[in-house]
């Protein structure tokens, strides 16, 4: 049986009693699984998973997805997407500054990924925490009126707006990586696949427009349900400490990203990202 103490009232539990960096039975992955679907975000504390261990443990979650930013995936394991400040050579060794906006991992996919797995290998002593939000609270949150409002409508996810927004300093993206990331349209209120709870779908910047709305009254919508779904009450504010691994599901969850002194300190984090296995189920 899993030992958890909750993490805030909305989202997220610390799982006290389980070591990744040993074998795990099917019995306690199964558990993990169960925690994760009712409590969204999972905390492992002093997890000093080998990258071998990481990607073993992820892959219990489901089958596991590489990143289309090929020139981040710097470590043996081509499922590790490294995101860091560090550079080796002259070269950056992952992504740096992403995910500074409030999205859920890969919603631009036609089948989002189902969960990330993110190992803090090195950690500055401030600054750099992450932000995660719960999507079921603020759905359960909205008024009946926009509840019902919301309800049958559908965004455009796109990724090329989002990178051009993000990273307007960088290279573009490829042919090749235009290719593997379409624009997606998706319900703006999802049903999730395992519990059946409906939670709201935005996201900033990714989001690019809600369908057959004017621009103007797509963009006024979007803003006020983005403002609402990070309000303070439904966000877990996570503190990163050396050899965190933290898991989320992104079927019902945002997260953001946070500055830090990136001159001074190092930080150096592997994230494996598991599949999805159906296109996000309106809830009408």
């Amino acid at each position: 049986m899993l030992e958890l103490r909750p993490l805030t009232e909305h989202i997220g539990m610390e799982v006290l009693n389980v070591d990744a960096t040993q074998p795990i039975d099917a019995a306690t992955f199964a558990a993990l699984r169960d925690a994760l679907n009712t409590h969204s975000v999972l905390l492992l504390r002093q997890q000093p998973v080998s990258e071998s261990q990481h990607v073993a443990f992820a892959r219990e979650f489901g089958e596991l997805q590489v990143h289309v930013l090929s020139q981040y995936l710097t470590t043996p394991y081509p499922e590790l997407y490294v995101l860091s400040n560090v550079k080796q050579d002259g070269k950056a060794i992952g992504n740096h500054k992403e995910g500074w906006n409030w999205h859920s991992d890969w919603s631009y996919y036609d089948v989002p990924c189902f969960g990330s797995v993110l190992h803090a290998v090195e950690v500055p002593p401030f600054g750099a925490d992450t932000l995660f939000s719960s999507m079921f609270a603020a759905y359960d949150a909205l008024d009946e009126e926009t509840q019902r409002l919301i309800q049958p409508l559908s965004a455009v996810h796109s990724y090329s707006t989002y990178y051009a927004k993000a990273f307007a300093d960088r290279e573009p993206l490829t042919e090749v990586q235009k290719a593997a990331t379409p624009d997606v349209t998706h319900p703006l209120v999802r049903r999730h696949q395992e519990t059946g709870r409906p939670s709201l779908f935005v996201g900033q910047d990714i989001v690019k427009e809600i369908v057959g709305l004017s621009p103007e009254e797509s963009e006024a919508l979007l803003a006020r349900l983005n403002a609402h779904a990070v309000s303070e009450q439904f966000v877990y504010r996570h503190k990163w400490q050396a050899h965190d691994l933290l898991i989320w599901d992104n079927r019902c969850t945002m997260h953001q990203a946070t500055p830090y002194d990136d001159v001074a300190y190092r930080r150096v984090m592997h994230r494996a990202t598991v599949k999805g296995s159906e296109r996000p189920q309106a809830l009408v």
